[in-house]
């Protein structure tokens, strides 16, 4: 076999490890040797057109993430965002286990007006809300707001369907995105993270139905 077809099989292989394996880093790793692999197979065919440029930029994009990752674990430094998270919102006290939940966030700053969730979108995102505030509107009407502390999209992880809202920005918001796909693998293998989140996304639920009990009762008075 030579060197052209050894690439291709690794580059076959490095996608098919990435798709079986649970933890983030792992994936990283794998998709960035898929990337490489795939380049050097394009070298060793002397195709140096635009795939080899995609496999490229896909190896580096990879790179970077994984450096990414590997650098906020060796600092072990945690935002006050991510410290609120673990501590009293999930209640994860397990730094190995909190890392881990780590690497499947993202962490952004999304102004007024921005739409976080669209009615009937399929596989909304799931996002924690740090610090601001939303409205979520259910056929144009406002039904419910959500704050500091609480989830949106929660309910769609749990089912499986569309978004049955429209989530949007009220008041300047540091927000976090969890990879869906990634916690529910996460939370799998690990029962403790899987229980864990469960139970944040119950409170996080009461506290939107009280909410919302408590304004059909003062709409009625």
């Amino acid at each position: 076999m030579d060197l052209t077809a050894i690439f291709g099989w690794m580059t076959a292989a490095m996608l098919i490890a990435a798709v079986m394996v649970h933890q983030v880093r792992s994936i990283r790793m794998f998709l960035l040797a898929a990337g490489v692999f795939a380049a050097a197979h394009f070298v060793f065919t002397d195709s140096l057109g635009a795939e080899f440029y995609v496999a490229m930029v896909f190896a580096l994009l990879n790179a970077a993430r994984l450096y990414q990752l590997w650098d906020r674990a060796r600092s072990g430094n945690m935002t006050k965002e991510e410290r609120e998270l673990f501590d009293h919102v999930m209640k994860i006290e397990d730094p190995a286990k909190q890392n881990r939940l780590r690497d499947l966030m993202q962490w952004h700053d999304v102004e007024v007006g921005d739409v976080l969730i669209e009615q009937h979108q399929i596989d909304p995102p799931l996002i924690y809300i740090a610090t601001g505030r939303a409205s979520i509107k259910r056929d144009g009407q406002l039904v419910n707001e959500c704050g500091a502390g609480e989830f949106v999209g929660e309910i769609s992880h749990i089912s499986g369907e569309g978004a049955s809202a429209t989530v949007t920005v009220v008041l300047p918001m540091r927000m976090a995105q969890l990879d869906r796909d990634a916690l529910a693998q996460l939370s799998q293998s690990l029962p403790e993270i899987g229980r864990a989140v469960d139970s944040a996304f119950n409170r996080s639920l009461a506290v939107k139905v009280v909410r919302m009990n408590e304004a059909i009762e003062e709409a009625q008075n």
